[in-house]
């Protein structure tokens, strides 16, 4: 167990500490908004970071796909990074999650390529298709915005070694952080219409449910 941490440090953590903040200031940048680019906030993204690294290096040797690891700590870097912008600009880079998808999906493809894991890849079209289709619902019901939509196509890439605990537990996390966010509103003079990130909640469901094993 003491070497899986120390895998899980030096090729996730760390990495997900340096990759996080960077990621974070770009994204605010292409938004015009590198004012909100604070130290607080970046050391935020880069403990998060850190953790997400951590998560996903050790969801892939626990699933005993090692391949699957440089593609979900990038995956999970970017969720961090784009729930960082949402958190405090009420929106979501594009570019940032364009790109993160096009580089995630081409990690996972040749790292679970090379273990002929099929099953997990297309449980990773899969997850990403389900979320997709749900945020678009919530984008036409709920008040989501689009950016949420995009986040959501990323998210769900990295759902292919997902367990059934674990994503109902992403499904809790994302419920109540979004109760919590909506209540902060309302008590601040809010009203039913009052926008809240959702970017936040939706990051903390998806390496929830990929990283969490019974």
């Amino acid at each position: 167990m003491a070497d899986v941490w120390s895998l899980a440090v030096v090729a996730g953590a760390l990495p997900g500490a340096a990759i996080c903040p960077l990621l974070t200031s770009w994204g605010l940048r292409r938004l015009g908004r590198r004012d909100r680019a604070s130290g607080l906030l970046l050391v935020a993204s880069g403990l998060l970071g850190a953790l997400a690294g951590a998560l996903t290096v050790m969801t892939s040797d626990r699933a005993d796909v090692r391949g699957l690891a440089p593609g979900l700590v990038i995956w999970g870097c970017a969720l961090v990074a784009a729930a960082s912008c949402d958190a405090v600009t009420q929106r979501i880079p594009t570019p940032l999650i364009r790109q993160a998808t096009v580089v995630t999906c081409a990690l996972l493809v040749g790292g679970l390529s090379v273990h002929a894991d099929w099953r997990g890849l297309v449980l990773s079209g899969v997850g990403s298709a389900a979320a997709t289709v749900s945020l678009l619902l919530c984008w036409r019901f709920a008040g989501a915005g689009f950016g949420d939509v995009r986040l959501a196509a990323l998210g769900g890439l990295g759902l292919g070694h997902a367990t059934h605990e674990g994503l109902l537990l992403g499904l809790v996390a994302f419920g109540a952080m979004t109760g919590v966010q909506a209540g902060v509103a309302l008590a601040r003079g809010g009203t039913r219409r009052t926008l809240i990130p959702y970017g936040p909640a939706l990051a903390a469901g998806f390496l929830i449910a990929a990283t969490c094993r019974p």
